[in-house]
């Protein structure tokens, strides 16, 4: 087996200064994620300003959005690339994705939750 196979997944620290768009900290985060993807293909984020209570609240989401049998995870794929349900690869068995069109709006979201929960899951968006 490889080194790299028993190396530690990199750790990111995004809460240790004041990450500015091209300041001195943002330059090197930039660079420490870019080293970490190029290595390892991720990293894990360290970041304290989320609340604990939020924090949970994700990952309970995800878990409920990744526990959905297949079919209905396959409802949410459309023709465009990583966008959906991305999944059942035989190259990558372990490996399941959702991508969310436009994540940033709550209208497509809203869509998107509906597609996976057609009675409504308002604590998903």
């Amino acid at each position: 087996m490889e080194a790299k196979a028993l190396a530690k997944v990199p750790v990111v620290d995004f809460s240790k200064e004041a990450l500015i768009p091209g300041s001195n900290p943002w330059l090197s985060a930039c660079n420490e994620v870019r080293h970490a993807l190029e290595e390892y293909g991720c990293f894990v984020v360290v970041y304290d300003q989320i609340p604990s209570e939020t924090r949970g609240k994700i990952f309970d989401s995800a878990k409920e959005l990744f526990d959905l049998p297949i079919e209905i995870k396959k409802l949410s794929n459309n023709k465009v690339p990583y966008r959906g349900y991305i999944g059942e690869n035989p190259g990558f068995p372990r490996h399941e994705g959702m991508g969310i069109e436009n994540v940033l709006s709550f209208e497509q979201l809203q869509l998107f939750t509906n597609h996976l929960w057609p009675a409504g899951n308002e604590p998903f968006w």
